[in-house]
């Protein structure tokens, strides 16, 4: 469903009951109390891997109860950006090339042989790829949202943050569904459902069923829309307790995407020769028109995305003498994707491309066996084993034709990636007591890791023309990287007041070396046997979590300093074809803060403020490859910030991309008995984005300027729950705004964004 942007201060705020009973339990009670209730009430989180109050927990944590996203529409982790301040997502038309940024900092990398800064784990699974992070959010207990390095208890790959989702478990005794139907603009389609059954008095199952789509926005010549969604999948889960100590869990999930993929559209000509000449006069004859409201695409490979993903995790808990308690998560997950774009956006016969796929295949095992403490001692504890397996191949097929040399040029290639990683950790994390008021924090994880890879270009078919020197057919095998790496977080808590809470923690946290092995890969663009360092963050963070007036106020505030040293970055070289490489940034820092408000003060009247200000700049990046047309400064002279020398720029002072200085969402939900029996609300929210930089590389033309839109909503549904109907319109101002912008050919493209679609829809929920 389309997104709609709900302050994060709202989400101890109860929704409708028909939502609260939708997207959680199904076996909550009737919420008629608690939904009109002047009371925040408490989120509970398992952010240091123990159940915990989220006003409890020393972090920047945003929690996203089920009734929040039942209530706004979210179902993929990808439409978090429009409801977490500080959060981006990167869209592309390959899945390897999505990123997730947490305080500006994630990880775009044209290859598969690199992790992502920012960690998603599913039921504290962490997933190997951004390919694999891209799930439907169905049928959960929670989202939590970590902010700041996370490697410490959750492993390695995240450095900037991590993305955790639960899913709901069955229930023991309990027998009944619940169902969700919304139909909106687009032809929008969204259908879930879910069952749990007992199985006698110690087992239960339950069922999960999705199905979401909408038609394409984009459009081509002929009519054709791209940019749609078709995702898909289902759940089982059996819980069975043979004792009361004894708790096991299985879960395993089929789930999938068929889609047209995304298109992009030209935002500008700039008719340089030899190629942006080419394309201006082809495309602007079939009457393209470039602009930033430019819906209309002229792809000359249809874009397609496709995605099969199982898995099957195995979780077991088991309660020892003296309150502890004993740990274990297995999973493996397989993961295949498909995707076919068209990088020179062009259907001219003079320079296109007959084919571009990408097939990515992974395969990941993990193991995670743990042991918690009691919590009400002086001293608490969890500490834990982990190992990690995990190994892709990623395979594309190029077939060109018209390049270097206009319509004169052809030359078919295949390039293969493969990349493995084996990873073994310990860690613990102690809290001790000094005082009822006063508490110290300190953990350590201690991890080894093993990386190997290789890549191959090989010719699939003869070559015709002048081909350029970018592409030669050649094999490269780079020497396997050991690393041992030490990742920690210590800090203090003092209990001002019975509700009021300061903490300060410093961490530090790692992300795995890996390769340059992109597939455009040339043997010059191979330095140092092709190793990429791993990439190291030291963060200090201060905060306070507080609620007022018998908890009808609440108000979290963290500020936080982050300094990211050898930062994993792509650059593109600047030839043509281009070429892109892989390669360690000196130095970055990401400072700023994260503020989130929430109110009740009267029965049924909800108010929420949330945002982020987050200043993240480059500090030491002086080998950046420089934009087209840059401002040159003769060969030998001094980097200067916005001027290239010798083909390279410094990019120091400079934002990062996908790091909007500002974002915050405001939003208010007013709900009241009608009369007897019944019960409506009426809700809106504002969303807030500032300018953001969409490449690293201070090209002016490769920017979004601040955005914002409204989001409205109203329903009805009786007051024991059990079904409501509703109707929403999402960006009911049309803002318009984009997911991209980027340079080809010195051409400018876009990815026009679903969420900058005015839209109406209605929502029917319902528990049985």
């Amino acid at each position: 469903m389309g997104v709609s942007t709900l302050a994060i201060a709202a989400q101890a705020i109860a929704a409708s009951p028909a939502s609260a009973q939708a997207a959680g339990s199904v076996s909550a009670p009737p919420a008629q109390d608690q939904a009109l209730s002047t009371t925040l009430e408490d989120i509970v989180v398992t952010a240091n891997k123990r159940s915990e109050r989220l006003q409890d927990v020393p972090i920047s944590v945003v929690a996203l109860t089920p009734k929040v996203l039942a209530e706004t529409g979210v179902v993929s982790t990808v439409q978090l950006q429009q409801t977490v301040p500080g959060i981006s997502f990167s869209p592309s038309g390959e899945a390897k090339l999505n990123s997730f940024y947490i305080r500006g900092v994630g990880t775009y990398a044209l290859s598969a042989a690199l992790e992502s800064s920012v960690g998603v784990t599913v039921d504290g699974v962490p997933l190997a790829r951004v390919g694999g992070s891209i799930s439907d959010l169905v049928d959960i207990q929670r989202v939590e949202v970590l902010k700041g390095p996370q490697g410490m208890l959750f492993g390695k790959n995240a450095t900037a943050g991590l993305i955790g989702v639960v899913t709901q478990k069955p229930e023991l005794g309990v027998s009944g569904g619940q169902a969700n139907l919304s139909y909106g603009s687009f032809n929008e389609l969204n259908v879930d459902a879910a069952l749990n059954v007992p199985i006698g008095d110690k087992a239960a199952i339950r069922l999960t069923a999705w199905r979401f789509g909408h038609d394409g926005f984009v459009h081509d010549l002929n009519g054709r829309d791209y940019s749609d969604k078709n995702s898909y999948g289902a759940r089982l889960g059996l819980t069975f307790e043979p004792t009361d100590a004894l708790r096991l869990t299985l879960i395993g999930q089929a789930d999938g995407r068929d889609e047209h993929g995304v298109a992009f559209t030209y935002r500008e000509f700039t008719n340089t020769a030899p190629f942006g000449s080419v394309v201006e006069a082809y495309e602007t004859s079939r009457g393209i028109v470039p602009s930033a409201n430019n819906l209309v695409a002229d792809p000359g490979t249809t874009p397609k995305s496709f995605a099969r993903n199982y898995y099957v995790t195995a979780l077991a808990d088991l309660d020892l003498p003296g309150g502890y308690t004993l740990s274990s998560v297995t999973s493996y997950r397989n993961l295949f994707t498909s995707g076919q774009m068209d990088p020179w956006l062009s259907n001219s016969p003079l320079i296109k491309i007959n084919q571009l796929t990408d097939d990515e295949r992974y395969d990941q095992f993990t193991q995670e066996l743990r042991i918690a403490s009691p919590v009400d001692r002086p001293l608490s504890f969890v500490a834990g084993l982990f190992y990690y397996d995990f190994s892709i191949n990623d395979v594309q097929n190029q077939a060109f034709f018209g390049v270097p040399v206009p319509g004169s040029s052809n030359y078919p290639r295949r390039n293969t990636v493969h990349n493995t990683l084996r990873n073994i950790a310990a860690f613990g994390e102690a809290t001790y007591r000094f005082t009822p008021k006063f508490r110290i924090v300190a953990g350590v994880r201690q991890s080894n890791d093993r990386v190997t890879g290789s890549f191959d270009r090989s010719r699939t078919g003869p070559d015709s023309g002048v081909v350029p020197a970018t592409v030669p057919i050649f094999s490269f095998t780079p020497k396997p990287i050991t690393y041992d790496a030490t990742s920690y977080r210590v800090g203090a808590q003092f209990d001002v007041a019975p509700s009021i809470m300061i903490y300060g923690t410093a961490s530090r946290g790692y992300k795995a070396p890996g390769f340059n092995l992109t597939q455009s890969l040339t043997p010059g663009a191979i330095v140092n046997d092709a190793r990429v360092e791993a990439e190291i963050v030291k963060s200090y963070e201060i905060g306070v979590k507080s609620q007022f007036f018998d908890r009808r106020l609440t108000v979290n505030i963290a500020a936080f300093d982050s300094t990211f040293s050898n930062f994993q970055t792509t650059v593109g070289l600047p030839v043509s074809p281009p070429v892109f490489v892989i390669q360690n940034a000196g130095a970055l820092k990401s400072s700023g803060v994260e503020f989130e408000i929430s109110a009740r003060p009267t029965s049924g009247l909800s108010l929420g403020l949330n945002g982020a200000y987050i200043d993240a700049r480059y500090t030491d990046f002086n080998n950046a490859a420089c934009y087209p047309n840059e401002p040159t400064l003769p060969a030998g002279s001094a980097l200067q910030p916005g001027f290239c020398v010798g083909g390279v720029q410094t990019l120091n002072g400079f934002p990062l991309a996908q790091s909007p200085k500002w974002s915050f969402n405001l939003s208010a939900r007013y709900e009241r008995v009608l009369w007897t029996g019944w019960k409506g609300f009426v809700g809106g929210n504002y969303a807030y984005r500032g300018k953001t930089w969409y490449e690293a590389n201070r090209n002016p033309r490769e920017v979004q300027d601040g955005y914002g839109f409204v989001n409205l909503s109203t329903g009805v549904g009786p007051e024991d729950g059990r079904w409501s109907v509703s109707a929403y319109a999402r960006n009911v101002t049309g803002e318009n705004f984009v997911a991209r912008v980027r340079n080809n050919f010195n051409s400018y493209y876009q990815l026009p964004a679903y969420e900058a679609q005015r839209r109406y829809g209605v929502q029917l929920s319902a528990s049985f």
